[in-house]
């Protein structure tokens, strides 16, 4: 049986990290077993981060490479898919990944609205005399790696526009459909469904959750992926 480490999440998301989330989903669709194991300190893990995927003789660090095992080991997360849709998905993966994701991490980690529930949130188990110090010093590596990827430079109104530009995209690419290519999820679904979703359940009124909010086919794209996706 497949483990995945695994940040925790809360009754609505299985997982407060997007990528932790894209892991959990793309093992959903390739139909191995598999449990959580959660995980509040990453630092021992490789790379330093999670998710983490373990098998029975090694440790697979980020989701890419996950996905990668999974398709080694059988699963196609892309059948069907023509060869223009799947570079199509390969870079609306990487503008989500690269992009609109930084677009989440700066609204929950430096909008002074949302930061101080997902301070609690996140740091829930954490002993009170270390979140005093702890979430601090997190936050302020956040903010020096959104600055250095650019996202934390712009003024409101060019991030939302730079943001915006991402959300337009995905709601072309998915027209009338219930999945991004179509009436069945793709590997691209695993990674842009779950950003969206934490987008729509920021803990706050920010202009990149009303651009999710306020679009009836990305929250019923939500909705699909949710069901379709997600474990129970």
């Amino acid at each position: 049986m497949l483990t995945l480490l695994t940040f925790p999440g809360n009754s609505d998301q299985p997982s407060h990290s997007p990528f932790c989330l894209k892991a959990m989903c793309l093992l959903q669709m390739s139909g191995q077993t598999w449990v959580p194991e959660y995980v509040a300190n990453p630092s021992k893990m490789p790379l330093g981060r999670l998710p983490v995927l373990k098998t029975a003789d090694r440790l697979i660090p980020d989701s890419t490479n996950i996905q990668t095992y999974l398709e080694s080991h059988g699963a196609d997360f892309n059948a069907g898919l023509s060869a223009d849709d799947k570079a199509r998905s390969h870079a609306l993966t990487r503008m989500v990944e690269e992009n609109l994701r930084c677009g989440l991490v700066h609204d929950r980690w430096l909008n002074e609205q949302c930061w101080p529930v997902i301070r609690e949130t996140f740091f829930a188990d954490m002993p009170a005399i270390l979140r005093k110090i702890i979430p601090g010093m997190i936050r302020r590596n956040v903010r020096r790696a959104m600055m250095a990827q650019g996202i934390a430079q712009f003024s409101r109104e060019d991030r939302l526009d730079r943001l915006g530009r991402d959300i337009r995209a995905i709601e072309q690419t998915l027209g009338n459909n219930p999945f991004l290519f179509g009436e069945t999820p793709s590997a691209a679904d695993a990674t842009i469904a779950p950003v969206l979703d934490m987008i729509r359940t920021l803990p706050c009124d920010t202009g990149l959750r009303r651009l999710v909010r306020e679009n009836a086919g990305l929250m019923s794209y939500i909705e699909h992926a949710r069901a379709a996706l997600y474990p129970a």
